[in-house]
């Protein structure tokens, strides 16, 4: 384990030194396609979409590293089938640096996994987000897409996990307590400056084509009340494939590629990547990348 940065007040001094390696954290410098994947309620297969997004773009052969964001109630390790040491409760602890916790798993992606059952990690102050914006950025030099699979719901640091991401992919479906879920947090992410596009998926579809009604719904409403616009990525159906699953076994993307619900996963890639800028690395300098974002959000969040 490394060793404990003592707390000595210069929090920007701390986090230069334990992720920067000596350098500024607003540097300017590459970044990658930051993709915050969310949902309004738990269980609409949100960390399903994201572990099978990361596999498959790690197939494709981008260099992909899932940031498990569900601060104490993780479970992307368990989707990837490995048992981690080390978590991002360490990092917030200022125990280790993120790139000390970044593990390989065999499916291709890299992961940096959550704690699970700490109640600790379930408030953080403006300082231990500031330090996760901090590794993030350091992972971003490191990587072509960072996927960030966040804890689902409207609380404040669920919504500055958002606020780091470029590109936020909303994981719904056709049920009204989701959908009802879905717009509450559109409307809280509307309320932000400067936020990231908002995408839709459709999960869980029990036929064709009622994703885009679905969403055609959903963008109406968040259109008309929250004058937020979405682009719809598409929809996953409820394949037998996926509910069958039990836990330890593969992705689906891995065991079961040719299935509905992965040829539909891959195609949410596609409309990703036309959305996003082609999923591609970027040049970012001091008011650009992911610590700056952190820090203005912050901000605004205490003064709102």
């Amino acid at each position: 384990m490394g060793s404990r940065i003592p707390q000595n007040g210069d929090s920007d001094g701390v986090l230069r030194r334990l992720f920067g390696r000596g350098q500024s954290t607003d540097s300017i410098g590459r970044e990658a396609a930051v993709i915050a994947i969310t949902s309004g309620k738990g269980g609409t297969g949100k960390s399903f979409v994201s572990t099978n997004m990361a596999v498959a773009l790690s197939r494709a052969g981008r260099r992909v590293a899932l940031v498990d964001c569900d601060f104490g109630l993780g479970n992307a390790h368990l989707l990837l089938g490995v048992n981690p040491r080390w978590t991002l409760q360490h990092v917030l602890d200022q125990q280790m640096a993120m790139d000390e916790v970044v593990i390989s798993t065999s499916f291709g992606p890299s992961l940096v996994p959550a704690g699970s059952g700490i109640s600790r990690l379930a408030d953080l102050s403006d300082t231990d987000m500031l330090a996760l914006a901090t590794g993030l950025a350091s992972l971003a030099r490191r990587y072509d897409v960072l996927l960030l699979d966040t804890a689902a719901g409207i609380s404040p640091q669920c919504l500055l996990t958002l606020m780091l991401a470029q590109h936020v992919v909303l994981v719904t479906n056709p049920e009204i307590a989701a959908l009802t879920d879905a717009y509450a947090l559109v409307k809280c992410m509307a309320r932000q400056p400067a936020r990231p596009a908002i995408s839709v998926v459709i999960n869980r579809a029990p036929r064709r084509g009622l994703g885009e009604v679905t969403f055609e719904k959903l963008a109406n409403v968040s259109s008309r009340f929250a004058s937020c616009e979405m682009r719809y990525l598409g929809e996953i159906p409820d394949d037998p494939a996926v509910t069958q699953r039990r836990l330890g076994q593969p992705p689906l993307v891995d065991s079961h590629p040719e299935c509905e619900a992965a040829r539909c996963i891959r195609g949410v890639i596609r409309e990703l990547t036309a959305a996003a800028d082609g999923l591609r690395p970027r040049r970012v300098g001091p008011r650009d990348g992911l610590v700056h974002r952190c820090r203005v959000h912050s901000a605004t969040g205490r003064s709102r």
